[in-house]
């Protein structure tokens, strides 16, 4: 007989597109100033130790996962760390998903509120923004992975118009190759939490994956990989571009990249503008990705029949909560802030619960 539970389930392939095709977010464009004014011309090597590091974190999610193959965060901590700490761990769990679906709505909002749609309050552009993800979010998982398949295929079309900036590079802004700030390279790679989001949905999407031949650690590697390296060649090509004290001066130095190319004889005009709609996909992958797995991990962890019933709960704060941070400072502030939890949920939280699970194994196999 067939297993249907198993064909009702995505991939490993598929998980590792759905994990790695939130991260290309407009949360990055903002983010771009702080890493590159530590890293300055190396920024590059910031991006890529970040993608190393972040990967390792992913990797030790999908290892506590794999011990409880059929249950999510919510479910298997209370048996490890009791339940008042469990209920507290799960909620840290929330709040660095639901921080990422607001860094995500302040970031796109401001962009088009500024680009786009200049006469547009932004609090109507939040509003359009979370009725377009509560209705993505409120979509059975099939529909859901779907949607994420077909916006997928604009990512590529965003690195396009970005790697566009190509046109005015130059290979001396890039010097001297010898970094004279280690700690400033470092630094940079803390500011990647901006562009690395979302994968701690990892720990709720893992039960809906089949377990097949390729593994989990493989699929989202791959993917890591891939992001890193996108990552890792638009440092080089916009600080080779516009330098990287420019980069350090300008609040948006991406659209300030954008807009120096210069294409004569063709029609297009404002590219920046393009590239700026070719970055809503893959926040709005993000966006409904975290909110699907906040949504689906209170139901498994209450024991409700449906997510739907906890999409409500939190669209107050996060529409509160993305029109306050409109301020620069209290945005700063914010940023800081999302840095510090989502820092601490993925290498504090995360490997003291998987030692745990080790420990707890090694005294069961004792017995």
């Amino acid at each position: 007989m067939a297993n249907l539970e198993a064909k009702g389930k995505m991939s490993a392939w598929q998980l590792g597109i759905v994990i790695t095709s939130g991260l290309l977010t407009a949360r990055l464009l903002t983010a771009t100033s702080p890493f590159v004014s530590c890293a300055q011309q190396l920024a590059w090597l910031s991006s890529a130790l970040a993608g190393v590091l972040f990967y390792l974190a992913a990797y030790l999610m999908i290892r506590l996962g794999q011990q409880f193959p059929e249950e999510t965060i919510g479910e298997y901590i209370p048996s490890l760390v009791g339940r008042k700490f469990g209920a507290i761990i799960f909620l840290v769990f929330i709040i660095v998903l639901l921080v990422n679906i607001i860094n995500c709505a302040a970031a796109l909002t401001t962009l088009v509120s500024i680009f786009l749609l200049d006469r547009t309050p932004q609090e109507f552009l939040v509003i359009v923004l979370l009725v377009a993800v509560v209705y993505g979010t409120v979509q059975d998982w099939r529909t859901i992975l779907r949607v994420i398949q077909i916006l997928f295929f604009g990512l590529p079309m965003l690195y396009i118009f970005y790697s566009l900036i190509w046109l005015n590079f130059d290979p001396l802004n890039l010097l001297p190759l010898w970094p004279d700030n280690f700690i400033g390279i470092l630094q940079g790679v803390a500011y990647h939490t901006n562009y690395y989001t979302g994968y701690e949905s990892l720990l709720v999407l893992l039960p809906l994956a089949n377990r097949g031949k390729v593994s989990f650690t493989r699929t989202v590697g791959w993917g890591f990989l891939v992001i890193t390296l996108i990552y890792v060649f638009g440092a080089i090509v916009l600080v080779g571009s516009i330098t990287a004290k420019t980069i350090a001066s300008v609040e948006q130095p991406v659209i300030y990249g954008m807009k120096s190319v210069e294409l004569p004889g063709t029609f297009i005009e404002r590219l920046e503008n393009y590239m700026i709609m070719f970055f809503i996909p893959g926040t709005y992958i993000s966006m409904v990705l975290s909110y699907f797995a906040i949504a689906e991990g209170c139901r498994k962890s209450l024991k409700y029949k449906d997510h739907r019933t906890f999409i409500p709960v939190f669209l107050p704060l996060i529409f509160w909560v993305s029109v306050f941070i409109y301020d620069p400072q209290r945005y700063h502030v914010f940023q800081n802030f999302s840095m510090f939890i989502a820092f601490f949920f993925s290498f504090v939280i995360i490997p003291l619960l998987l030692f745990l699970v080790w420990r707890k194994k090694g005294r069961d196999q004792q017995c």
